[in-house]
């Protein structure tokens, strides 16, 4: 075996190697913007399924983006997610039922100036509201009432009418002749209900309708992130990467 030495060796470390500065191509974001979207959507319950006695919950499930494109300043953003509802059933013993709306198809756009075919993009959705509606005169609509306005009397005013304020005079002697005071009066006598001006809108008959109901509305805002991509060249020098990059 001959000996080299080290001074006769080739310098494989230095070998092929190129002299100057070399490029990378890196993603930078070009713009991004947040919008929303708002669906409404109409809700039927299928002939199987009984009708509905009160509305427990209405969510949003299985929400997803299924396309991004690009166009000239805008970026179009298609998706789609189901409405499930749960549900009293207008039935004596009152099971809970669910119904289903699946797809839902939606489709945003947001401008993003500089945008253009052919660049990379990226986009994220979520749900800012839900909320349902139904007809007044069906028993889904009171019992969704009665939670947020029904329960809030005032101390002197009952829906009940357990109190009467008569403008008539009586022959009983335990009652006044001007009615100045409130009593329930006997069942001889037929006085109306009277309601003092700031409780008129508590003394209306709060009572629960007879009819149910097959079909509601749900409202669903939706909040959607959009940004674009463009690809940027930087120049790597001996040192590294440069300290303040432009851009």
């Amino acid at each position: 075996m001959t000996h080299i030495e080290p001074w006769d060796r080739p310098n494989y470390c230095t070998a092929g190697s190129s002299t100057g500065p070399k490029s990378i191509v890196v993603q930078q974001v070009l713009g991004a913007r947040e919008v929303q979207k708002s669906i409404d959507i109409h809700v039927v319950v299928p002939p199987r399924k009984p009708g509905i006695e009160q509305i427990v919950d209405v969510f949003v499930k299985k929400l997803h983006i299924t396309s991004v494109d690009v166009i000239p300043n805008k970026v179009i953003v298609r998706g789609e997610f189901e409405v499930k509802a749960l549900y009293v059933a207008c039935r004596p013993r009152q099971p809970v039922h669910a119904v289903e709306v699946w797809p839902i198809r939606f489709t945003a756009f947001a401008d993003i100036r500089g945008a253009r075919r052919g660049m990379e993009a990226d986009a994220s959705v979520m749900v800012e509201f839900v909320d349902y509606d139904c007809d007044e005169h069906t028993r889904a609509h009171w019992h969704k009432k009665k939670g947020h306005d029904y329960d809030d009397y005032d101390d002197d005013c009952d829906d009940d009418y357990d109190d009467y304020d008569c403008d008539c005079d009586y022959d009983d002697d335990d009652y006044d002749d001007d009615c100045d005071h409130k009593h329930k009066p006997p069942k001889k006598h037929k006085c109306k209900p009277k309601c003092e001006p700031e409780c008129e809108h508590h003394c209306k008959p709060h009572k629960k309708p007879r009819r149910c109901t097959r079909k509601f509305d749900v409202s669903v805002v939706l909040r959607i992130t959009a940004k674009v991509m463009t690809d940027r060249e930087v120049m790597l020098y001996h040192q590294g990467l440069p300290v303040k990059p432009k851009g």
